[in-house]
């Protein structure tokens, strides 16, 4: 089955047009910031998806920049990739429920959700000092999730997963396995996804996750009770 682009469904808006769907919305600052950057905003699509998405397959985004209003919810059975390149800007915000069997987002994909983010197996974070970030109003719920040293998850109403993140810039959460790129990766998941120094490789985990092979190894997932119960972000 074909990946689906997001930025491609619902319908071309403008700057004028998403400032008055949000008009004073708390992410109405993320639309100023776009616009008011040097030189003017980036050339990019602006879309609204109205009624929400309900797929069954991927959907990905391209390389930005982008701005997707997701008037609904956004759910798919497949897998999501809400990601840009490198430095160019991506915002995508969501007026409901953020559904997936697997989620990544990444580099400048800035993710914003009005609801709960449910993702039934695993969520991967990558190059958060691109400006990346997922945050939900309500909680999230995945089996693991997987983040590196600058990205982070935020939710008002907790996180319930087993994490692997890095220490640092977290208030209140202490992951369940750090990610200090120590090369310890070996007591904890399956060689096939760990790169040449013993750490978890993002890409090649991700590619696990899609065709659905194992990430950890064995009864590791057992050892962390506290991925059972919601904890807070910040």
């Amino acid at each position: 089955m074909p990946t689906t682009r997001l930025e491609d469904l619902g319908r071309e808006t403008t700057f004028a047009e998403l400032h008055s769907r949000l008009h004073l919305h708390p992410q109405e600052a993320e639309l100023w910031d776009l616009e008011r950057r040097p030189g003017g905003p980036p050339p990019g699509k602006l879309r609204i998806i109205d009624g929400g998405v309900d797929g069954s397959g991927d959907i990905d985004t391209g390389k930005g920049p982008y701005v997707v209003l997701v008037d609904g919810p956004l759910k798919t059975s497949g897998h999501l990739d809400l990601w840009t390149y490198e430095y160019l800007p991506g915002l995508v915000i969501v007026r409901g429920d953020l559904q997936a069997r697997t989620l990544s987002f990444g580099n400048g994909a800035r993710v914003f959700v009005e609801g709960s983010v449910f993702v039934e197996d695993w969520l991967f974070g990558q190059y958060g000092d691109h400006n990346a970030v997922l945050s939900a109003t309500g909680g999230l719920r995945a089996r693991a999730s997987f983040l590196d040293t600058h990205t982070f998850i935020y939710t008002d109403g907790g996180v319930r997963s087993l994490l692997y993140a890095s220490r640092a810039g977290w208030e209140t959460l202490e992951p369940d396995i750090e990610n200090e790129g120590e090369g310890n990766g070996t007591d904890f998941f399956d060689p096939a996804v760990l790169d040449r120094y013993g750490d978890l490789d993002f890409p090649l985990a991700i590619q696990a996750a899609r065709e659905g092979r194992p990430l950890f190894l064995p009864g590791v997932e057992e050892r962390f009770p506290a991925r059972l119960t919601s904890r807070q972000t910040k």
